[in-house]
């Protein structure tokens, strides 16, 4: 399987599953794919955002963003589960403040809806999922009409899993929903990508050094209220969606198909296989290079003035989870 990325598609229609509830690389990645929707509109358009972790500030942070992006006609679905059976809870620094932000009505939707609205109306083939939160929502979707599922998506693209990590790695975007993600890795058999963790957390998405005027952007303000001064993120979820819609480039390459599958202990062992529907992304370049040009990516998204050394990760990136 050879990924066509999102720019030389055309006519393509984009689901971002997020747990936006969660890390302030969520509010990074999707202020990304509005960015590169704008730039890349003739190839594809992001169809609905979906987050997979119930909050009543969500649908109104989620909004917020989207406006701020000039996307303010997306629509938008939040789950109706209970949090996740592994505890993560449903808030954090930024959701309350961006919410509070939003002036507009919230209208949101249950997301298995929404996702069935968008799979419904779109060209069989046309759909690209972007994953970077949780496997609740998909496997709903996907247990509920598998053929329009298979039908409509053409490859899913997810922050999901560990590769070439020490035994029993346990990924926060599986472990969560263990039985949700065992069942949708399991049943789904179409092209997917999966983005591992270790291919973000040394990648720094570093918005310090703005001046003054450019804090009332919802972007900024989700990174102080998360990662304080230092203004500097992980990229988990930046770079799956720089490389769902751009594809290698000089950053990053796929190694050879296989399976993904979710052992017992939480792990996400990759069989290889020329028959295998999964790829794994790694990164081709140096972390230094790769936070270049995440970092500028993020920075023009939001219309921020361009960094002016490098990017500098944060100490310890997995301290910036609330």
């Amino acid at each position: 399987m050879e990924y066509q990325p999102l720019s030389s598609r055309t006519d393509e229609t984009v689901i971002l599953e997020t747990d936006f509830c969660g890390d302030a690389d969520d509010v990074a990645a999707l202020s990304l794919l509005c960015f590169e929707a704008r730039r890349h509109s003739a190839a594809f358009r992001l169809g609905a955002v979906s987050c997979c972790v119930r909050s009543p500030f969500a649908a109104a942070a989620l909004q917020t963003l989207l406006a701020a992006s000039g996307m303010e006609r997306v629509p938008v679905g939040v789950t109706a589960d209970a949090p996740p059976p592994g505890g993560s809870g449903c808030e954090s620094r930024f959701l309350r403040g961006l919410a509070a932000r939003w002036r507009g009505g919230t209208d949101s939707v249950v997301a298995a809806e929404l996702w069935h609205r968008v799979l419904a109306s779109a060209a069989d083939g046309s759909v690209t999922v972007v994953s970077i939160g949780f496997f609740n929502t998909l496997d709903a979707v996907l247990v509920a009409d598998p053929a329009l599922f298979r039908r409509k998506v053409r490859a899913v693209v997810a922050m999901a899993g560990g590769f070439g990590r020490k035994a029993g790695y346990a990924d926060f975007n599986v472990r969560e929903w263990p039985d949700a993600s065992r069942r949708f890795l399991d049943a789904w058999r179409g092209p997917a990508v999966f983005v591992g963790s270790e291919s973000g957390e040394n990648v720094a998405t570093d918005l310090s050094g703005l001046p003054p005027a450019c804090n009332a952007h919802p972007l900024v303000e989700a990174f102080r209220h998360f990662v304080g001064p230092a203004m500097s993120c992980a990229s988990w979820d930046p770079v799956t969606v720089d490389f769902a819609v751009n594809g290698a480039g000089s950053c990053y390459a796929l190694g050879d198909p296989g399976f993904v599958r979710l052992a017992d202990d939480g792990s996400t062992p990759f069989s290889p296989d020329p028959a295998g529907n999964a790829r794994v992304l790694r990164l081709a370049a140096p972390e230094r290079d790769v936070s270049r040009r995440i970092t500028a990516l993020v920075r023009a998204s939001a219309g921020l003035p361009p960094l002016v050394r490098d990017p500098v990760p944060p100490a310890d990136p997995w301290a910036c989870t609330p």
